[in-house]
Protein backbone atom coordinates (compact mmCIF):
# COMPACT_ATOMS: atom_id res chain seq x y z
CA UNK A 1 0.00 0.00 0.00
CA UNK A 2 1.67 3.63 -1.03
CA UNK A 3 1.75 6.18 1.39
CA UNK A 4 0.82 8.70 -1.15
CA UNK A 5 -2.79 10.59 0.23
CA UNK A 6 -5.46 10.06 -1.94
CA UNK A 7 -8.21 11.58 -0.05
CA UNK A 8 -6.84 15.21 1.37
CA UNK A 9 -9.00 17.93 3.49
CA UNK A 10 -8.04 21.08 4.66
CA UNK A 11 -10.05 23.37 6.70
CA UNK A 12 -13.50 22.27 4.99
CA UNK A 13 -16.66 23.61 5.75
CA UNK A 14 -20.05 23.40 4.98
CA UNK A 15 -22.53 26.46 5.59
CA UNK A 16 -26.21 26.78 5.42
CA UNK A 17 -28.41 29.97 5.73
CA UNK A 18 -31.12 29.10 7.74
CA UNK A 19 -33.70 32.22 6.97
CA UNK A 20 -35.70 33.64 9.65
CA UNK A 21 -39.17 34.06 7.35
CA UNK A 22 -39.83 33.83 4.08
CA UNK A 23 -39.62 37.79 3.48
CA UNK A 24 -36.22 37.73 4.48
CA UNK A 25 -35.32 35.44 1.80
CA UNK A 26 -35.57 38.72 -0.81
CA UNK A 27 -34.78 41.51 1.58
CA UNK A 28 -31.36 40.56 3.79
CA UNK A 29 -29.63 39.88 0.19
CA UNK A 30 -31.06 43.56 -0.88
CA UNK A 31 -29.83 44.67 2.10
CA UNK A 32 -26.30 43.00 1.73
CA UNK A 33 -26.29 44.13 -1.94
CA UNK A 34 -26.55 47.72 -0.54
CA UNK A 35 -24.09 47.48 2.03
CA UNK A 36 -21.36 46.39 0.04
CA UNK A 37 -21.41 49.70 -1.65
CA UNK A 38 -20.12 51.67 1.20
CA UNK A 39 -16.44 51.17 2.68
CA UNK A 40 -17.05 47.99 5.01
CA UNK A 41 -15.52 50.10 8.18
CA UNK A 42 -18.01 52.82 7.77
CA UNK A 43 -20.76 53.79 10.03
CA UNK A 44 -23.86 52.93 6.85
CA UNK A 45 -21.94 49.54 6.09
CA UNK A 46 -21.99 47.92 9.53
CA UNK A 47 -25.87 49.41 10.77
CA UNK A 48 -27.31 47.62 6.70
CA UNK A 49 -25.30 45.16 7.10
CA UNK A 50 -26.72 44.52 10.87
CA UNK A 51 -29.82 44.92 9.80
CA UNK A 52 -29.67 42.30 6.90
CA UNK A 53 -28.01 39.76 9.57
CA UNK A 54 -31.44 39.56 11.62
CA UNK A 55 -33.10 37.94 8.52
CA UNK A 56 -31.07 34.86 9.12
CA UNK A 57 -28.32 32.85 10.63
CA UNK A 58 -25.61 30.89 9.98
CA UNK A 59 -25.91 26.76 10.33
CA UNK A 60 -22.66 25.04 9.93
CA UNK A 61 -22.97 21.03 9.43
CA UNK A 62 -19.32 20.65 9.01
CA UNK A 63 -16.94 23.31 10.65
CA UNK A 64 -13.34 23.35 9.73
CA UNK A 65 -12.50 19.70 9.39
CA UNK A 66 -9.00 18.03 7.97
CA UNK A 67 -7.88 14.64 7.63
CA UNK A 68 -5.59 12.98 4.62
CA UNK A 69 -6.73 9.22 3.56
CA UNK A 70 -3.65 7.73 2.11
CA UNK A 71 -4.41 5.23 -0.71
CA UNK A 72 -5.98 1.48 0.37
CA UNK A 73 -6.82 2.76 3.59
CA UNK A 74 -9.74 2.22 5.75
CA UNK A 75 -10.83 5.16 7.46
CA UNK A 76 -14.17 5.53 9.54
CA UNK A 77 -16.31 8.76 9.87
CA UNK A 78 -18.67 8.14 13.62
CA UNK A 79 -21.14 10.58 15.39
CA UNK A 80 -24.38 10.51 16.36
CA UNK A 81 -27.04 12.12 14.09
CA UNK A 82 -26.88 14.94 12.54
CA UNK A 83 -23.25 15.90 13.44
CA UNK A 84 -21.56 16.09 9.81
CA UNK A 85 -21.06 12.67 8.62
CA UNK A 86 -23.02 12.32 5.77
CA UNK A 87 -22.33 16.20 4.39
CA UNK A 88 -18.88 15.22 4.38
CA UNK A 89 -18.92 12.34 2.27
CA UNK A 90 -21.10 14.03 -0.42
CA UNK A 91 -18.77 16.39 -0.34
CA UNK A 92 -15.89 13.90 -1.47
CA UNK A 93 -18.24 12.34 -3.18
CA UNK A 94 -18.76 15.28 -5.36
CA UNK A 95 -22.25 15.81 -5.04
CA UNK A 96 -22.05 18.77 -2.46
CA UNK A 97 -20.08 22.08 -2.99
CA UNK A 98 -17.92 23.19 0.32
CA UNK A 99 -18.32 26.77 1.31
CA UNK A 100 -14.98 26.93 2.27
CA UNK A 101 -11.65 25.44 2.30
CA UNK A 102 -9.25 22.72 0.50
CA UNK A 103 -10.47 19.00 -1.13
CA UNK A 104 -8.56 17.10 -3.23
CA UNK A 105 -9.96 13.77 -4.45
CA UNK A 106 -7.47 11.28 -6.71
CA UNK A 107 -9.02 8.60 -8.86
CA UNK A 108 -12.50 6.89 -9.51
CA UNK A 109 -15.00 7.26 -6.13
CA UNK A 110 -17.69 4.59 -6.06
CA UNK A 111 -20.24 6.28 -3.65
CA UNK A 112 -22.85 3.85 -1.73
CA UNK A 113 -25.09 6.56 -0.33
CA UNK A 114 -28.42 6.12 -1.20
CA UNK A 115 -28.74 2.37 -2.50
CA UNK A 116 -30.51 2.41 -6.30
CA UNK A 117 -31.66 6.22 -6.29
CA UNK A 118 -29.96 6.73 -10.03
CA UNK A 119 -31.74 3.29 -11.61
CA UNK A 120 -34.52 3.87 -13.70
CA UNK A 121 -37.09 2.27 -12.39
CA UNK A 122 -38.80 1.51 -16.01
CA UNK A 123 -35.38 -0.27 -17.01
CA UNK A 124 -34.57 -3.98 -16.23
CA UNK A 125 -31.64 -5.11 -13.81
CA UNK A 126 -29.68 -5.71 -16.31
CA UNK A 127 -30.14 -2.64 -18.12
CA UNK A 128 -29.24 -0.39 -15.34
CA UNK A 129 -26.28 -2.27 -14.59
CA UNK A 130 -24.94 -0.88 -18.13
CA UNK A 131 -26.52 2.78 -16.86
CA UNK A 132 -24.57 2.70 -14.07
CA UNK A 133 -21.30 1.20 -15.60
CA UNK A 134 -21.66 4.50 -17.92
CA UNK A 135 -21.91 6.85 -15.13
CA UNK A 136 -18.68 5.76 -13.61
CA UNK A 137 -17.18 6.20 -17.13
CA UNK A 138 -17.41 2.06 -18.02
CA UNK A 139 -18.77 1.41 -21.63
CA UNK A 140 -20.80 -1.22 -22.73
CA UNK A 141 -17.92 -4.18 -23.78
CA UNK A 142 -16.42 -3.36 -20.28
CA UNK A 143 -19.61 -3.96 -18.55
CA UNK A 144 -20.08 -6.96 -20.37
CA UNK A 145 -17.46 -8.04 -19.00
CA UNK A 146 -18.24 -7.64 -15.67
CA UNK A 147 -22.05 -8.64 -15.40
CA UNK A 148 -21.86 -12.29 -14.68
CA UNK A 149 -19.93 -11.29 -11.31
CA UNK A 150 -22.48 -8.66 -10.80
CA UNK A 151 -25.59 -10.88 -11.06
CA UNK A 152 -24.09 -13.59 -9.03
CA UNK A 153 -23.05 -11.36 -6.55
CA UNK A 154 -26.57 -9.65 -6.43
CA UNK A 155 -28.39 -13.53 -6.61
CA UNK A 156 -31.39 -11.66 -7.62
CA UNK A 157 -31.77 -14.51 -9.68
CA UNK A 158 -34.49 -13.95 -13.22
CA UNK A 159 -35.25 -10.39 -11.85
CA UNK A 160 -32.34 -8.97 -13.24
CA UNK A 161 -34.26 -9.29 -16.27
CA UNK A 162 -37.26 -7.20 -14.92
CA UNK A 163 -38.02 -3.80 -14.41
CA UNK A 164 -36.06 -2.55 -11.60
CA UNK A 165 -39.76 -0.78 -10.28
CA UNK A 166 -40.92 -5.01 -10.02
CA UNK A 167 -38.04 -5.28 -7.09
CA UNK A 168 -38.23 -4.72 -3.48
CA UNK A 169 -36.30 -2.67 -1.77
CA UNK A 170 -33.63 -5.56 -0.59
CA UNK A 171 -33.52 -6.74 -4.16
CA UNK A 172 -32.55 -3.08 -5.30
CA UNK A 173 -29.78 -2.65 -2.35
CA UNK A 174 -28.30 -6.01 -3.77
CA UNK A 175 -28.44 -4.91 -6.98
CA UNK A 176 -26.82 -1.54 -6.28
CA UNK A 177 -24.53 -2.92 -3.84
CA UNK A 178 -23.27 -5.30 -6.29
CA UNK A 179 -22.30 -2.98 -8.70
CA UNK A 180 -20.71 -0.16 -7.16
CA UNK A 181 -18.34 -2.90 -5.59
CA UNK A 182 -17.27 -4.40 -9.29
CA UNK A 183 -17.08 -0.75 -11.11
CA UNK A 184 -13.04 -1.25 -9.54
CA UNK A 185 -13.44 1.81 -7.32
CA UNK A 186 -9.99 3.68 -6.04
CA UNK A 187 -11.93 5.11 -3.75
CA UNK A 188 -15.17 3.20 -2.10
CA UNK A 189 -17.62 5.41 -0.20
CA UNK A 190 -20.20 4.09 2.13
CA UNK A 191 -23.33 5.74 4.08
CA UNK A 192 -24.71 2.97 6.17
CA UNK A 193 -25.39 0.77 3.29
CA UNK A 194 -24.10 -2.48 5.22
CA UNK A 195 -26.91 -2.08 7.66
CA UNK A 196 -29.35 -3.29 4.74
CA UNK A 197 -30.00 -6.87 3.67
CA UNK A 198 -29.75 -9.88 5.50
CA UNK A 199 -26.86 -11.10 7.43
CA UNK A 200 -26.15 -13.88 5.06
CA UNK A 201 -25.80 -10.54 2.33
CA UNK A 202 -23.93 -8.46 4.76
CA UNK A 203 -21.33 -11.50 5.12
CA UNK A 204 -20.53 -11.51 1.63
CA UNK A 205 -20.30 -8.16 1.61
CA UNK A 206 -17.72 -7.46 4.66
CA UNK A 207 -15.82 -10.48 2.82
CA UNK A 208 -15.80 -8.29 -0.47
CA UNK A 209 -14.67 -5.32 0.91
CA UNK A 210 -11.17 -6.80 3.12
CA UNK A 211 -10.75 -8.07 -0.43
CA UNK A 212 -11.21 -4.78 -1.91
CA UNK A 213 -8.84 -3.13 1.30
CA UNK A 214 -6.44 -6.03 0.16
CA UNK A 215 -6.36 -4.75 -3.13
CA UNK A 216 -5.41 -1.11 -2.85
CA UNK A 217 -9.01 0.32 -2.61
CA UNK A 218 -10.00 3.10 -0.42
CA UNK A 219 -12.66 2.74 1.75
CA UNK A 220 -14.13 5.59 3.10
CA UNK A 221 -17.28 4.34 6.15
CA UNK A 222 -19.90 5.60 7.83
CA UNK A 223 -21.73 4.06 10.25
CA UNK A 224 -23.48 3.25 13.78
CA UNK A 225 -21.68 -0.18 13.79
CA UNK A 226 -18.97 -0.12 16.02
CA UNK A 227 -18.16 -3.45 15.80
CA UNK A 228 -18.33 -3.09 11.77
CA UNK A 229 -16.25 -0.18 11.93
CA UNK A 230 -13.23 -1.34 13.97
CA UNK A 231 -13.54 -4.49 11.37
CA UNK A 232 -12.79 -2.42 8.62
CA UNK A 233 -10.97 0.53 9.38
CA UNK A 234 -7.55 2.02 10.05
CA UNK A 235 -8.54 5.40 11.69
CA UNK A 236 -11.78 6.73 12.51
CA UNK A 237 -13.10 10.45 12.61
CA UNK A 238 -15.18 11.08 15.04
CA UNK A 239 -17.91 13.81 14.43
CA UNK A 240 -19.30 15.98 16.88
CA UNK A 241 -21.73 19.01 15.88
CA UNK A 242 -19.78 19.82 12.59
CA UNK A 243 -16.66 19.48 14.36
CA UNK A 244 -13.84 16.77 14.63
CA UNK A 245 -13.58 15.55 18.11
CA UNK A 246 -11.33 12.92 17.58
CA UNK A 247 -9.20 11.31 14.81
CA UNK A 248 -6.89 8.46 15.58
CA UNK A 249 -7.36 4.66 15.93
CA UNK A 250 -10.85 2.60 15.89
CA UNK A 251 -10.34 1.44 19.49
CA UNK A 252 -9.90 4.89 21.01
CA UNK A 253 -12.39 6.48 18.78
CA UNK A 254 -15.10 4.02 19.92
CA UNK A 255 -14.07 4.72 23.49
CA UNK A 256 -14.65 8.45 23.16
CA UNK A 257 -17.95 7.82 21.29
CA UNK A 258 -19.22 6.10 24.09
CA UNK A 259 -18.57 8.82 26.22
CA UNK A 260 -19.71 11.60 24.34
CA UNK A 261 -23.30 9.59 23.69
CA UNK A 262 -23.79 6.79 25.56
CA UNK A 263 -25.94 4.14 24.79
CA UNK A 264 -27.56 4.77 20.98
CA UNK A 265 -28.11 1.47 19.36
CA UNK A 266 -31.00 0.03 18.93
CA UNK A 267 -31.04 -3.39 17.14
CA UNK A 268 -33.65 -3.72 14.34
CA UNK A 269 -33.87 -7.20 13.89
CA UNK A 270 -37.07 -9.43 12.68
CA UNK A 271 -37.04 -13.20 12.56
CA UNK A 272 -39.45 -15.73 14.14
CA UNK A 273 -39.82 -14.85 17.15
CA UNK A 274 -41.80 -17.16 18.18
CA UNK A 275 -44.43 -17.65 20.70
CA UNK A 276 -43.18 -16.41 24.93
CA UNK A 277 -44.03 -19.81 26.21
CA UNK A 278 -44.83 -23.06 25.14
CA UNK A 279 -44.75 -26.44 26.24
CA UNK A 280 -41.53 -28.00 26.21
CA UNK A 281 -41.08 -31.25 24.44
CA UNK A 282 -39.93 -33.72 26.73
CA UNK A 283 -39.84 -36.98 25.37
CA UNK A 284 -37.94 -38.33 22.65
CA UNK A 285 -41.21 -38.24 20.27
CA UNK A 286 -42.08 -34.98 20.76
CA UNK A 287 -38.48 -33.51 20.59
CA UNK A 288 -38.57 -35.51 17.28
CA UNK A 289 -42.12 -33.63 16.16
CA UNK A 290 -40.23 -30.59 16.43
CA UNK A 291 -37.07 -31.47 14.80
CA UNK A 292 -39.16 -32.26 11.62
CA UNK A 293 -41.31 -29.22 12.24
CA UNK A 294 -38.81 -26.16 12.40
CA UNK A 295 -35.93 -28.24 10.30
CA UNK A 296 -33.69 -25.62 9.55
CA UNK A 297 -31.22 -28.09 7.01
CA UNK A 298 -33.06 -26.86 3.76
CA UNK A 299 -31.86 -23.45 4.22
CA UNK A 300 -28.27 -24.06 4.86
CA UNK A 301 -26.05 -22.27 2.22
CA UNK A 302 -24.18 -25.16 1.63
CA UNK A 303 -23.40 -28.83 3.05
CA UNK A 304 -20.12 -30.63 3.14
CA UNK A 305 -18.74 -34.27 4.07
CA UNK A 306 -19.10 -38.30 3.38
CA UNK A 307 -22.03 -37.72 5.81
CA UNK A 308 -21.82 -41.49 7.27
CA UNK A 309 -23.32 -39.76 10.28
CA UNK A 310 -25.91 -37.70 8.95
CA UNK A 311 -26.99 -34.65 10.17
CA UNK A 312 -30.55 -35.28 9.43
CA UNK A 313 -32.67 -32.14 11.51
CA UNK A 314 -31.15 -28.80 13.24
CA UNK A 315 -33.88 -27.13 15.13
CA UNK A 316 -33.68 -24.27 17.39
CA UNK A 317 -36.01 -22.74 20.63
CA UNK A 318 -35.33 -20.60 23.32
CA UNK A 319 -35.90 -21.26 26.79
CA UNK A 320 -39.46 -21.55 27.24
CA UNK A 321 -39.38 -24.35 24.47
CA UNK A 322 -41.06 -22.08 21.59
CA UNK A 323 -39.21 -22.52 17.97
CA UNK A 324 -37.37 -19.27 17.79
CA UNK A 325 -34.06 -18.01 16.19
CA UNK A 326 -34.33 -14.73 18.31
CA UNK A 327 -33.30 -14.98 21.36
CA UNK A 328 -32.62 -12.12 24.58
CA UNK A 329 -29.20 -11.17 24.88
CA UNK A 330 -27.83 -13.66 28.09
CA UNK A 331 -30.53 -15.61 27.62
CA UNK A 332 -30.59 -19.45 26.32
CA UNK A 333 -30.96 -21.07 23.10
CA UNK A 334 -31.13 -24.69 22.49
CA UNK A 335 -30.07 -26.13 19.59
CA UNK A 336 -31.08 -29.61 18.68
CA UNK A 337 -30.45 -32.28 16.08
CA UNK A 338 -30.86 -35.57 14.88
CA UNK A 339 -28.07 -37.99 14.31
CA UNK A 340 -28.12 -40.99 11.89
CA UNK A 341 -25.03 -43.20 11.26
CA UNK A 342 -25.28 -45.25 8.11
CA UNK A 343 -21.78 -46.84 8.93
CA UNK A 344 -20.76 -48.44 12.46
CA UNK A 345 -19.18 -45.09 13.69
CA UNK A 346 -16.71 -45.83 16.69
CA UNK A 347 -15.99 -42.26 18.10
CA UNK A 348 -18.26 -40.24 17.01
CA UNK A 349 -18.09 -36.03 17.76
CA UNK A 350 -20.81 -33.20 16.82
CA UNK A 351 -19.99 -29.34 16.88
CA UNK A 352 -20.95 -26.24 16.32
CA UNK A 353 -19.04 -22.85 15.37
CA UNK A 354 -20.88 -19.55 15.54
CA UNK A 355 -20.01 -16.29 13.56
CA UNK A 356 -20.91 -12.83 13.41
CA UNK A 357 -22.51 -10.57 10.38
CA UNK A 358 -18.59 -10.20 9.29
CA UNK A 359 -17.79 -13.55 9.43
CA UNK A 360 -15.72 -13.38 12.22
CA UNK A 361 -15.76 -16.95 14.15
CA UNK A 362 -17.18 -16.00 17.40
CA UNK A 363 -17.58 -19.38 19.42
CA UNK A 364 -16.78 -22.70 18.22
CA UNK A 365 -16.73 -26.15 20.18
CA UNK A 366 -18.43 -29.16 20.57
CA UNK A 367 -18.51 -32.86 22.81
CA UNK A 368 -14.26 -32.98 22.61
CA UNK A 369 -14.22 -29.24 24.00
CA UNK A 370 -16.85 -30.33 26.16
CA UNK A 371 -15.67 -33.88 27.40
CA UNK A 372 -18.61 -35.35 26.32
CA UNK A 373 -18.42 -38.76 24.87
CA UNK A 374 -21.34 -39.92 22.27
CA UNK A 375 -20.10 -43.71 22.44
CA UNK A 376 -20.45 -45.49 19.62
CA UNK A 377 -23.30 -45.78 16.78
CA UNK A 378 -24.35 -48.85 15.17
CA UNK A 379 -25.35 -48.58 11.70
CA UNK A 380 -28.68 -47.24 11.11
CA UNK A 381 -28.88 -45.76 15.08
CA UNK A 382 -30.55 -41.95 15.21
CA UNK A 383 -29.54 -40.27 18.74
CA UNK A 384 -31.02 -36.82 19.50
CA UNK A 385 -27.98 -34.45 20.28
CA UNK A 386 -29.12 -30.58 22.29
CA UNK A 387 -26.79 -28.04 22.31
CA UNK A 388 -27.47 -25.35 25.15
CA UNK A 389 -25.98 -22.52 24.87
CA UNK A 390 -26.13 -18.83 26.81
CA UNK A 391 -26.26 -15.61 24.57
CA UNK A 392 -23.50 -14.02 26.47
CA UNK A 393 -23.35 -11.91 23.04
CA UNK A 394 -23.65 -8.30 22.15
CA UNK A 395 -26.76 -7.51 20.13
CA UNK A 396 -27.29 -8.25 16.53
CA UNK A 397 -27.72 -11.18 13.98
CA UNK A 398 -25.36 -14.56 13.71
CA UNK A 399 -25.15 -17.53 11.83
CA UNK A 400 -24.06 -20.90 12.61
CA UNK A 401 -22.72 -24.43 10.83
CA UNK A 402 -23.57 -27.20 13.20
CA UNK A 403 -21.13 -30.35 11.89
CA UNK A 404 -20.53 -34.20 13.08
CA UNK A 405 -16.92 -35.94 12.34
CA UNK A 406 -14.49 -38.48 13.94
CA UNK A 407 -10.76 -38.02 15.12
CA UNK A 408 -8.01 -37.63 12.59
CA UNK A 409 -4.30 -38.97 13.53
CA UNK A 410 -3.23 -35.26 12.76
CA UNK A 411 -3.80 -34.24 16.27
CA UNK A 412 -7.30 -33.73 18.68
CA UNK A 413 -7.49 -30.32 17.31
CA UNK A 414 -8.20 -32.37 13.69
CA UNK A 415 -11.08 -34.68 12.44
CA UNK A 416 -12.60 -36.40 9.80
CA UNK A 417 -15.52 -34.61 8.69
CA UNK A 418 -18.77 -36.70 8.02
CA UNK A 419 -21.59 -33.88 7.56
CA UNK A 420 -21.28 -30.42 7.80
CA UNK A 421 -24.13 -27.50 6.99
CA UNK A 422 -23.11 -24.17 6.72
CA UNK A 423 -24.94 -20.78 6.70
CA UNK A 424 -27.71 -21.57 9.27
CA UNK A 425 -29.51 -18.96 10.66
CA UNK A 426 -29.53 -16.14 11.60
CA UNK A 427 -30.19 -16.41 15.30
CA UNK A 428 -31.01 -12.84 16.38
CA UNK A 429 -29.77 -11.63 19.84
CA UNK A 430 -32.00 -8.73 21.20
CA UNK A 431 -32.36 -6.71 24.39
CA UNK A 432 -35.08 -4.73 24.84
CA UNK A 433 -35.35 -3.93 28.71
CA UNK A 434 -34.40 -0.02 29.04
CA UNK A 435 -31.98 -0.80 31.52
CA UNK A 436 -27.50 -0.94 31.24
CA UNK A 437 -26.71 -3.46 29.21
CA UNK A 438 -25.44 -6.66 30.94
CA UNK A 439 -22.29 -5.71 29.40
CA UNK A 440 -20.47 -4.38 25.86
CA UNK A 441 -18.34 -5.62 23.08
CA UNK A 442 -18.53 -9.13 21.59
CA UNK A 443 -19.01 -11.25 24.46
CA UNK A 444 -19.10 -11.45 27.76
CA UNK A 445 -16.30 -12.86 30.09
CA UNK A 446 -16.49 -14.29 33.56
CA UNK A 447 -15.70 -11.23 35.39
CA UNK A 448 -15.69 -10.36 39.01
CA UNK A 449 -14.80 -7.24 41.08
CA UNK A 450 -13.59 -7.26 44.53
CA UNK A 451 -13.50 -3.97 47.23
CA UNK A 452 -11.09 -4.20 50.00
Amino acid sequence: MSDAPIVQVENLSKCYRIWESPSARVISPVLDRIASGFPKKSAPHQAIAAKAKKGYRDFFALDDISFTVRRGQGTGIIGRNGSGKSTLLQMIAGTLTPSSGKLEVTGRVSALLELGSGFNPEFTGRENVFLQGSIYGLGQAEMQKRFDEIADFADIGDFIEQPVKTYSSGMMVRLAFAVGLAVEPDILIIDEALSVGDVFFQQKCFKKLHQLLSGGVTLLFVSHDMEAVRNLCEQVILLDQGKKYFHGSPDEAVSRYYSLFGKRFQQNASTNPGTARAKVPHTAQEILTALQQHDLLPRAKSRHGAQDLELVHVAAENEHGAPSLRVEMTRKLLLRCLLRAHEPIAAPAIGINIYDRMTNLVFAAGTRQLGVTLGSFAAGEERIITFEIVCDLQPGPYTFSIESSEPADAGPNFGFLHDKYEGLGPIVIHYENDDTWPFYGIARLPLKISID
